[in-house]
C-alpha cells in the first residue's frame, strides 16, 4: 500500500483499531450496512474539524512527508485527545478505512480546485444500488446522492449544495450562500489508486495550504472558517467577517475547542519557517 508502511502500521491504516475508537467514543454500535448508519457515521465525523495545525505540528517534526501522514488511528486519538481534525487527505483516508473496515462498498477520488489539480479528494460510497459522496475535508458530512440526471441540491445550515453531472462521469460541486453561487470543485467518479493518492498527499505537503493556519468546521448554525488572521460565519442568509488581532488562540478554542498551546506552537513553527526561508 503506502511505501513508508511497515507490517505493523500496516495494520493501522487498514482502520481496524481507528474504526473500534471511532465507534466506542462516539457510542454508536457496529450494526446493519444502510443509509441511515451511514448519515449517523457521517454526522459524528462532522466534529473532526478541518484544521492544519496538527498537520502544521507534525511535519515539523519530521523527516519527510511520509513520517508527516497523519492515519486514522493517530487522527481519531488525537480528536478525543485534543480536538483535532485534519485536512481532506488525512480525513478522507479515515473515513474510507472506516467505511471499508465496517463492510461498506466505497473507494476514494480526487478533485480539481482554483488553486490546482488533484488537490482535494472525498469518499464515494455505493449503497442500495445507489452512489453517495461524502467530502470530510470540505466539511460537507451529510451524504450526497450522485445525480443521475442534471443535478443534487442539498440544504446546508449555510448553503444549498448543488452537486452537478458535467458528463458522463464528472460532477462539480456549488455553494450558494448568502455571498452567492460558486464553484467550488470538480471530480470524476473513478476511484484513485493507493499510490496515486500516496502521492498526491506526499504533494499538499508543498503546497501554499501550510503557509498560514487555517480551520473549517460545520455547525448546526452554519459554517465557520478561520485563516490567518480572518474569520467569517455563514448562514445562509447572513456572512459575518472580521480580522482578528490578539485573540486568535481564544477564538480557535471556542469555535474548535483546540487548546491555546497548540496554536501557539504551529504559529511559531510558521514564523520559524518564514525566517529559515
Amino acid at each position: 500500500m503506502f511505501k513508508v508502511m511497515g507490517a505493523a502500521l500496516i495494520e493501522i491504516v487498514k482502520g481496524d483499531e481507528a474504526t473500534r475508537l471511532f465507534l466506542s467514543h462516539t457510542g454508536m454500535a457496529r450494526g446493519a450496512n444502510g443509509l441511515a448508519f451511514l448519515r449517523d457515521l457521517a454526522r459524528h465525523l462532522s466534529r473532526f474539524p478541518y484544521e492544519n495545525i496538527s498537520k502544521i505540528i507534525k511535519s515539523a517534526g519530521s523527516e519527510g512527508p511520509y513520517q508527516s501522514m497523519r492515519f486514522p488511528l493517530e487522527v481519531v486519538d488525537d480528536h478525543i485527545g485534543r480536538n483535532f481534525g485534519g485536512t481532506c487527505f488525512s480525513l478522507t483516508f479515515l473515513l474510507e478505512r472506516m467505511l471499508s473496515t465496517l463492510g461498506f462498498d466505497c473507494y476514494k477520488v480526487m478533485a480539481d480546485m482554483h488553486m490546482g489539480r488533484n488537490v482535494h479528494c472525498l469518499v464515494i460510497v455505493r449503497e442500495g444500488g445507489t452512489k453517495y459522496m461524502i467530502d470530510p475535508g470540505y466539511a460537507l458530512y451529510e451524504v450526497i446522492e450522485l445525480p443521475d440526471g442534471a443535478r443534487t441540491t442539498v440544504t446546508f445550515p449555510h448553503a444549498v449544495v448543488e452537486v452537478e453531472r458535467v458528463g458522463c462521469a464528472r460532477f462539480r460541486l456549488w455553494t450558494d450562500d448568502a455571498s452567492g453561487r460558486k464553484s467550488r470543485y470538480v471530480f470524476v467518479d473513478k476511484p484513485v489508486s493507493e499510490e496515486d493518492f500516496e502521492g498526491h498527499w506526499i504533494d499538499s505537503f508543498a503546497k501554499p495550504t501550510l503557509n498560514n493556519i487555517c480551520l473549517t468546521m460545520m455547525t448546526p448554525q452554519g459554517h465557520i472558517y478561520f485563516r490567518r488572521d480572518f474569520f467569517k460565519f455563514t448562514s445562509r442568509r447572513t456572512v459575518n467577517k472580521r480580522r482578528l488581532k490578539d485573540d486568535i488562540e481564544n477564538v480557535i478554542r471556542k469555535e474548535f475547542g483546540i487548546s491555546g498551546e497548540w496554536t501557539d506552537l504551529a504559529q511559531r513553527l510558521l514564523t520559524e519557517r518564514r525566517r529559515a526561508r
